[in-house]
């Protein structure tokens, strides 16, 4: 704990380059948190698997909140081992070849969340986003990104300022209306149609989503 520490407040005043091996023992995961490179050993005498360990119990305590709620609420889910669809809404488990969780993406339909060339929310989209922002409120270990995207169809350049808006309006929600501090949104960017989950140019429903990508950061 006190090496993590350590790590942490050297990156925070140094920046990651000073760090020739990523902490946890997880690149990617430290990669996911400051932008280190993914291919570098851990550092020797380090413990990866507790470190790793305690991460995917803290995500998975979020995501069995989350997904207690929906159902709570008499929500029709559509479960996988590793995720659930809700009306509107799907959270899925990113797991390591251990199976260990080390991300939560939550995606948040674009059709139900926003009106056509909108990034205002919608009541649907609010209170599934509230929904969200309690579990975060009730897990101050974690940390966000927020990421919109858009199909193809129209302008790129508006396409991306539109993605923009609709992943900073969710945001802005998790903040105001839940009380989640600036600093646990780590990132807020729009992709326009950049990261297509189905590869076409037509119109695309499934490509139209915000997402929020969950990490562990303790302290």
């Amino acid at each position: 704990m006190i090496r993590t520490v350590f790590v942490l407040l050297l990156v925070s005043l140094t920046g990651c380059a000073t760090l020739s091996r990523p902490p946890f023992g997880y690149s990617s995961y430290w990669n996911w948190i400051c932008g280190c490179a993914s291919d570098l050993a851990p550092p020797e005498g380090a413990d990866p698997d507790a470190a790793t360990e305690e991460s995917s119990n803290y995500l998975n305590k979020v995501y069995s909140s989350v997904r207690k709620d929906f159902k709570d609420r008499d929500a029709v889910l559509e479960e996988t081992e590793k995720s659930f669809r809700a009306l509107g809404f799907r959270l899925e488990k990113e797991t390591d070849d251990k199976g260990r969780i080390v991300l939560l993406r939550a995606a948040i339909d674009g059709d139900i969340a926003f009106k056509t060339g909108s990034a205002e929310l919608t009541a649907a989209a609010l209170e599934i986003v509230d929904k969200f922002g309690d579990a975060l409120a009730a897990s101050p270990d974690t940390i966000a990104k927020v990421h919109g995207h858009t199909d193809t169809p129209g302008s790129k350049e508006m396409n991306r300022r539109l993605s923009m808006r609709r992943a900073q309006a969710v945001g802005d929600s998790l903040v105001k209306r839940k009380g989640i501090a600036p600093a646990r949104i780590v990132e807020i960017m729009g992709f326009a149609d950049d990261r297509k989950i189905i590869p076409t140019n037509a119109s695309e429903p499934r490509n139209r989503r915000t997402e929020i990508l969950i990490g562990y950061k303790k302290g």
